[in-house]
C-alpha cells in the first residue's frame, strides 16, 4: 500500500473502526447499568438501596459523558474530506516529518500499518497546531527540536 491516498483512506477507516468499537463498548455498559438499576429491589434497609441506586447513577453519568465525547469524535471523522487537501497542512492531511508521520484527524494515538507508525492526532493538539497551514519544506520548533515537514498528502 504505497499510494498515500490509500494509506490515508486506511487510516481514516481504522479511526472510524476504533471509534465505533468505543461507542459499542460504552453503549453495552450503559445498557448493563440500566438493567442493574431496573433489577435493584428495595431492601428492608432503605439506605443501602438508595446508596446502590446513587452509585449506579454516578456510573451512568460517567458513561454518558464518555458517550458524548465519542460521538464528538465520530462527528469530527465524518467531516474529514481526504480529497480536499491542498498545499498546506489541514484536517485530513497526512504529514511526513523527519521524526514521525501524522494523520490530522482525531486524537487516537499510534496506528501501525505495514511496519510504519502513524500518529492520529487532533487538529487542536500541540503538534498539530504547529503543523497547521505549513507547507512541505517548512521547519518549526517543537519540544526543543527542529522539525522539518518532508511531505504532505
Amino acid at each position: 500500500m504505497t499510494d498515500k491516498s490509500q494509506i490515508k483512506q486506511h487510516l481514516l477507516s481504522t479511526c472510524n473502526s476504533m471509534v465505533d468499537h468505543r461507542l459499542q463498548t460504552i453503549e453495552k455498559s450503559l445498557q448493563a447499568i440500566r438493567e442493574s438499576r431496573d433489577n435493584e429491589t428495595k431492601s428492608s434497609v432503605g439506605d443501602k438501596y438508595e446508596t446502590g441506586r446513587a452509585m449506579l447513577q454516578i456510573e451512568e453519568d460517567n458513561y454518558q459523558k464518555q458517550l458524548h465525547q465519542v460521538l464528538l469524535l465520530k462527528n469530527q471523522l465524518q467531516k474529514i474530506n481526504l480529497k480536499n487537501v491542498g498545499d498546506g497542512v489541514q484536517q485530513g492531511s497526512l504529514v511526513i516529518t523527519g521524526q514521525a508521520s501524522y494523520f490530522i484527524s482525531v486524537g487516537l494515538g499510534k496506528i501501525e500499518m505495514e511496519r510504519q507508525s502513524y500518529f492520529c492526532i487532533s487538529p487542536v493538539s500541540p503538534v498539530a497546531r504547529k503543523l497547521l497551514n505549513r507547507k512541505a519544506g517548512d521547519q518549526f520548533e517543537f519540544n526543543g527540536r527542529t522539525v522539518e515537514i518532508k511531505e504532505i498528502y
